[in-house]
């Protein structure tokens, strides 16, 4: 830009690249769950507060797509996913009304929350997380990250 620093300049393109890798996380991220949502499993998504609520709305995981979420904490249940509408219920859901696949919004806590699924003797077939911008499968990712 003519009359700017080279400083300006950089944090300019800095920024450009920022906004432009964000586009394309979000594009994968959307393309991955319209693919998981066609396969007709069963999907639940664990989290229905605070930044797996931004998630669910971030990458549209609307109520009808996407209607079973789950939260560890027990006054959530019974309440509304901010923004989407899911009705959150209780883990306790899931051992009776088993799931094919689990995604965990927030990658930061899956392995606790792993933790308490296992314990809690819930069935699935996979645990999804978001990680560098894809779905990954959380035990993949947990034995290279070991």
């Amino acid at each position: 830009m003519i009359g700017m620093g080279h400083e300006f300049m950089g944090d300019g393109l800095a920024s450009l690249s920022f906004n432009l890798q964000a586009a394309i996380t979000l594009e994968s991220i959307a393309r991955e769950l319209r693919a998981w949502h066609n396969t007709g499993l069963r999907i639940a998504i664990w989290g229905g507060a605070g930044e797996s609520a931004a998630f669910l709305q971030t990458h549209g995981l609307d109520a009808n797509r996407f209607p079973l979420v789950v939260d560890s904490d027990p006054a959530s249940a019974g309440t509304s996913v901010p923004g989407t509408g899911q009705t959150i219920r209780s883990p306790n859901w899931l051992l009776e009304n088993p799931v094919d696949i689990i995604l965990i919004p927030c990658h930061w806590l899956a392995t606790e929350i792993v933790r308490q699924i296992d314990a809690a003797h819930i069935a699935y077939e996979g645990i999804l997380i978001p990680r560098e911008g894809r779905l990954v499968d959380f035990h993949a990712a947990d034995m290279i990250l070991a």
